[in-house]
């Protein structure tokens, strides 16, 4: 596909690549698509939004993403470590992730705010002062990461190994210190 701009524009209702009238998006709004099995590899995304999308199983190889918002979608089987390393900034907000991957990703201050992220994988991304303020993050795992700052004060469903992660300053809450214990076997009484 020749590359062709499109800015500035709200997206209604697409349904699959095939339906996309370009291959580079600055300031665009994707409202209610569906994107399942869609090849966005080597599209660009800026200052865009996906709100109420479902991206399922998309491929994103070589894919430019700076500054772009999930808002309330549905994003299951997409490995985000395919993407551009270079500017890759994306915030999460009310969103169900389920077996999405983020490999070696700069993420710092990234929103994840009332997201479900469902047996997603981290490994060696920087999320030092990520939020996971309501998130719930069942079967999630983080292997090498940093996640120094970050905030999993009110989620839930977290098994984190503090051996195998950089945590320095994270914040949880008490109840929830039973997830960093999960993998030394111990019993947590009331």
């Amino acid at each position: 596909m020749p590359m062709v701009w499109i800015c500035d524009k709200v997206l209604h209702k697409i349904c699959g690549r095939g339906s996309l009238p370009g291959t580079e998006f600055e300031m665009c709004v994707f409202r209610e698509c569906d994107f399942t099995e869609a090849d966005f590899s080597e599209f660009d995304f800026a200052d865009c939004v996906f709100d109420r999308c479902r991206i399922v199983m998309t491929r994103l190889e070589k894919t430019g993403m700076r500054n772009v918002a999930f808002e309330g979608c549905e994003v299951r089987g997409v490995d985000f470590g395919l993407c551009r390393k270079f500017g890759f900034s994306v915030t999460f907000r009310e969103c169900h992730l389920s077996f999405c991957s983020f490999h070696e990703l700069k993420m710092p201050k990234i929103p994840f705010s009332g997201s479900a992220l469902i047996e997603c994988f981290f490994s060696e991304c920087d999320l030092t002062r990520a939020d996971f303020s309501g998130c719930d993050l069942e079967r999630t795992l983080f292997d090498r990461c940093s996640l120094e700052r970050s905030d999993f004060r009110t989620a839930v469903g977290y098994t984190i190994d503090p051996a195998s992660n950089r945590m320095r300053g994270a914040c949880f809450a008490r109840d929830g210190l039973e997830g960093l214990l999960t993998q030394y076997g111990l019993e947590i009484k009331g």
